[in-house]
């Protein structure tokens, strides 16, 4: 079904070797001048592109050799990887997400919301971050220093190259800066081996957000497509448009102006095809499929996802990713609800994951039914499911959140039984969406109701192309809200690694101005909790490696 350009070929070949970043963070990468020099000489397009692949693998995969293996150490493998690291933080601290199985120390504290700068699986997320950032310095810094003996005729492609792995390391300070506030920053100027220096949050922020600004400058005034799996200019300029929509929580200076300029290029960009000329999928649940590369770029579709992560279930095994979220939203223990493997489409049922009831009332569910079609592949009572979740350790007191499959889709959001994965498969098969046009719509939204940049008339076009190809109702001006945004942003990109972003964004994370199940370790509507939370701790074992200053509320 998929076509996998050299990006993610022999792999095995790295040409670097990471220590453990968990264990060590000052010492990330072994030095490139340890190698000898006519090793890239032998081949320098060859390993140039071997070492820019591994930037790219840091977001697919735990590490080389099988789904076991993580190129970070300590803790479970499949939890190493950077789409889960970034998912157990970003959506199951909220009231997206519930987790039942916490045979795993830290998270039963970030489903419950009492996290603290000890938690395991918190440090697990800083150290695949900073892994990323790593793997993406240490390729600049080589192309920089010659390293590669690069050709004259190589020199366009190596700064090419540069670009896409500075968006990539974007992509992991924007994680950073999110999360943990003021973390730590270095980039190629700093020797290999380096610790990253603790910058206050608004300094990351500037720092980051400007040498993205200058790449996509750098790439001109065209949107070109990159081929499959790779990042050009509206992956960077998607990413702005994530950080400028964030800009006050980061520094107190708010950016709605630019957020609302730079999706307007993106949407004019995509305007006329797809789902009333939206440049939106015609199906909501194709886009989550098994074939959905064929709506990323130059796929033979609308080209909906903007930034997409390429998963394949035998040529790139891993328990992070679509894996993951089919997996742990899956049962085959609980009665009533064995039927989720048949659901997803995955061999795979882990039992760990469902909705919390916050969030389900937000599809307006009857007896166990929405007419919203983002929920159309959910377990809800009619197949035994609870809507409230009295217990935080039983599967079947949530309903249960089916968004991604293994199976193919038509345009419209059949089954293309043709062309579907074989039903053994217990590895996905279907892309992780990182950021999708659809984001870029609820952003501009976002931007004229709660900004007040942009006008009135395109902030509900925009909302309204979601809402319609979800099978719900148009907004009227008057639903034209701040909470509704909110509400809508939540059913649209649940599972996108938005939600706590959401939530802090509009105040309604820590503190005691919406609560939900299980918030504060009470269960029936959740308890008010410190505001500080809403930015993490810096992780305990990084603060001791690198004598950090810990965030204001939390013990070292």
């Amino acid at each position: 079904m998929k076509s996998f350009n050299k990006i993610f070929i022999a792999l095995g070949l790295s040409a670097f070797a990471l220590t453990s970043c968990v264990d060590d963070l000052n010492n990330p990468l072994i030095d490139v001048n340890d190698l000898t020099p006519d090793t890239f000489a032998e081949d320098p397009k060859g390993y140039m592109d071997r070492v820019l692949a591994e930037c790219y693998q840091g977001l697919a995969t735990s590490g080389y050799g099988g789904p076991g293996n993580s190129i970070i150490s300590g803790g479970d493998a499949g939890a190493n990887s950077f789409t889960r690291a970034v998912f157990v933080c970003n959506e199951l601290t909220t009231d997206e997400f519930a987790w039942k199985q916490f045979g795993d120390a830290g998270q039963y504290e970030l489903a419950t919301m009492q996290f603290a700068a000890d938690n395991g699986v918190m440090y697990t997320t800083y150290s695949r971050l900073y892994t990323e950032v790593a793997l993406c310095n240490e390729f600049i810094r080589t192309v920089d220093n010659g390293k590669f003996y690069l050709t004259e005729d190589l020199l366009p492609l190596a700064e090419e190259y540069k670009r896409q792995a500075k968006v990539i390391r974007g992509l992991a300070y924007f994680y950073a800066i999110d999360m943990f506030g003021n973390a730590g920053y270095s980039d190629e100027t700093f020797a290999a081996g380096t610790a990253p220096a603790q910058w206050k949050r608004a300094d990351l922020y500037n720092k980051v957000v400007g040498d993205l600004e200058v790449v996509s400058a750098e790439w001109g005034e065209t949107y070109a497509e990159p081929s499959y799996g790779y990042v050009g200019k509206e992956c960077c300029d998607a990413l702005l448009a994530k950080f400028y929509l964030n800009a006050e929580v980061y520094t107190g200076v708010p950016a709605y102006d630019k957020c609302w300029d730079i999706c307007q290029k993106i949407i004019n960009h995509h305007k006329g095809a797809g789902f009333n000329g939206s440049g939106l999928a015609q199906s909501y649940k194709a886009v989550f499929g098994a074939n959905n590369d064929e709506y990323m770029s130059q796929g033979s579709r609308v080209n909906e996802i903007i930034w997409g992560i390429p998963q394949d279930g035998k040529q790139l095994e891993n328990y992070g990713g679509t894996t993951f979220f089919m997996a742990a939203a899956s049962s085959t223990s609980t009665p009533g609800l064995e039927m989720t493997n048949a659901a997803t489409g995955l061999n795979s049922s882990w039992t760990c994951m469902n909705a919390r009831q916050q969030f389900s009332e937000k599809f307006g569910f009857v007896g166990g039914e929405t007419d919203d079609l983002r929920a159309a592949l959910w377990m809800t009572e009619k197949q035994g499911a609870n809507i409230t979740n009295e217990s935080i350790t039983n599967f079947a007191d949530g309903y249960v959140p089916v968004k991604y499959t293994n199976y193919a889709y038509d345009e419209e959001g059949n089954i293309d039984e043709e062309n579907c994965p074989p039903s053994s498969n217990s590895f996905a098969d279907a892309d992780w969406c990182v950021i999708r046009l659809a984001e870029i719509y609820l952003n501009a939204a976002e931007c004229y109701v709660v900004g007040h940049e942009g006008d009135q008339a395109s902030a509900l076009e925009y909302v309204n192309y979601v809402r319609e190809r979800a099978g719900v109702p148009a907004w009227t001006v008057a639903q034209l809200t701040a909470e509704n945004i909110l509400d809508e942003r939540c059913r649209e990109l649940y599972g996108e690694n938005v939600r706590r972003t959401d939530l802090v964004r509009h105040g309604k994370y820590a503190g005691g101005a919406y609560n939900w199940n299980w918030k504060g370790n009470v269960g029936n509507g959740g308890t008010e909790t410190p505001l500080h939370m809403n930015v993490f701790p810096i992780p305990a074992t990084v603060i001791s490696f690198q004598n950090y200053t810990q965030n204001d509320g939390y013990s070292k």
